[in-house]
């Protein structure tokens, strides 16, 4: 967690190197760490530095959680920053449909199906997302 945190400090602080070497220590002893993949591959896709690296940590984030919006949505920008816009495209399909999910819940029922229907056009949805939007609810 300590190697974690200073990463998270060195990146902010601009020092990358550090930053990198930190998160770096995090995966030789933990490369499933949830928290270092994402963080870590993020700020590689910002700075737009060793970005099929990031791909391959956000991939392996996406892996073990499939259903974490964020984590897909880091991978998601990490594809777009490597101009792989297919592949961006169809995780951003999954996020568009967990925020869907996120206004009905809100009670923003209307919005939430617009939502729905976004996610689809997009691609890459759950298994019930047309059901979602014939019956204009939430599916549990």
């Amino acid at each position: 967690e300590y190697n974690a945190m200073l990463g998270d400090a060195y990146n902010g602080n601009g020092e990358y190197e550090r930053s990198d070497a930190a998160y770096e220590a995090v995966l030789a002893n933990d490369p499933d760490n949830a928290a270092v993949l994402n963080n870590y591959s993020y700020f590689l896709s910002l700075r737009k530095q060793k970005l099929e690296k990031a791909r391959q940590m956000s991939k392996r984030l996406v892996e073990l959680h499939p259903d974490n919006a964020s984590y897909l949505d880091t991978h998601a920008w990490v594809l777009y920053m490597l101009k792989d816009y297919k592949e961006a495209r169809k995780h951003n399909g999954t996020i568009l449909e967990h925020y869907g999910d996120v206004l009905y819940k809100l009670g923003e029922a209307e919005k939430a199906v617009e939502m729905w229907m976004k996610a689809k056009k997009a691609g890459e949805t759950t298994d019930t997302i047309d059901k979602k939007i014939a019956q204009r609810r939430l599916l549990e």
